[in-house]
C-alpha cells in the first residue's frame, strides 16, 4: 500500500498543473516585453490574476530570467521544475494552501474530466482546462490566488537561489503511514483497484481516487500534511 500511495501522491502533483493549466496555450498572454492579464475586468479571476502579473513584471530578476521565452511554451515549459523548486524551499503554509486549493477544484469538475487527472497523458487538454477555469470561477478567489502565489514564489525561489530544505525521510514515512491508515479494508481495495489500471478504471472510480487522496492529504496532522505536500509538489 505504501508504494501505491507514493505513486498516487506523485500523480496528484502532476495533475492540475502539468496536464491542464500550464501546457499548450498559455493562461497568460504576452504583450510587448511584459506579461498581461488575459482575463477581462469583469471576470471572476481578473483581480487575483492581476496580482501575479504585477508582481512578475515588477521583478527584474524574473523578467531577465525569462526574457525571450514569453511564448506559448516559454515560461510554462518550466513549470514542473519551478514547482519542484518551490516545494524544496517554501514554507509549509504555502504548500498546504495550494494543495487545499487543488482539493477544492477537483470535486467541481465534470466526472469525465476529473477522471483524466489520474490517467497518463502529456498533451494539453482544452476541455479539461476549460472545466478547471470554470471550477475556479465558482470558488472563493483565494483558491485561484493560492495557485498563482505558489507558482510566483516558486519562480522567485529559483531566481533568488533560496536555501533548499533537506528531505525528511522519516517524516515522509510517518505521513504515508497516517495516510494509509485512512484506506483499509474495502476502501483500500477500491483504491488499489483503480491504481492497478487507471486507464481502464470507470470514470467514477478514477475521479473518486484522485479526489479522496487529495482531500485526505490535507486533513492529516500538520506535520504530516506538510510532508505530503512537499512530496506532491516536489516529486521526491
Amino acid at each position: 500500500m505504501k508504494k501505491l500511495l507514493v505513486f498516487l501522491v506523485l500523480v496528484i502533483g502532476a495533475a492540475m498543473w502539468g496536464k491542464s493549466m500550464l501546457t499548450g496555450e498559455p493562461i497568460l498572454r504576452v504583450g510587448s516585453s511584459e506579461l498581461v492579464n488575459p482575463y477581462p475586468p469583469g471576470s471572476a479571476l481578473h483581480a487575483q490574476q492581476q496580482e501575479f502579473v504585477d508582481q512578475f513584471n515588477a521583478d527584474p530578476k524574473l523578467r531577465d530570467r525569462f526574457a525571450g521565452r514569453f511564448t506559448s511554451k516559454g515560461l510554462y515549459a518550466e513549470v514542473t521544475g519551478a514547482l519542484q523548486r518551490g516545494a524544496r524551499s517554501l514554507d509549509s503554509a504555502q504548500l498546504i494552501s495550494v494543495t487545499r486549493a487543488m482539493a477544492a477544484v477537483i470535486p467541481r469538475l465534470r466526472e469525465e474530466n476529473c477522471a483524466k487527472l489520474i490517467r497518463p497523458k502529456d498533451d494539453f487538454d482544452p476541455v479539461l482546462s476549460a472545466d478547471i477555469s470554470d471550477a475556479l470561477e465558482r470558488l472563493p478567489p483565494r483558491h485561484h490566488r493560492n495557485f498563482w502565489n505558489f507558482y510566483l514564489s516558486s519562480l522567485k525561489a529559483e531566481v533568488n537561489d533560496l536555501p533548499e530544505r533537506p528531505v525528511d525521510g522519516p517524516a515522509r514515512e510517518r505521513a504515508l503511514e497516517e495516510l494509509g491508515s485512512r484506506y483499509h479494508g474495502p476502501t483500500g481495495q477500491r483504491l488499489a483497484n483503480v491504481m492497478r489500471d487507471p486507464v481502464r478504471a470507470p470514470d467514477a472510480e478514477a475521479c473518486w481516487a484522485i479526489n479522496t487522496l487529495t482531500h485526505t492529504s490535507t486533513q492529516l496532522s500538520p506535520d504530516h500534511a506538510e510532508a505530503l505536500a512537499r512530496l506532491i509538489w516536489g516529486g521526491q
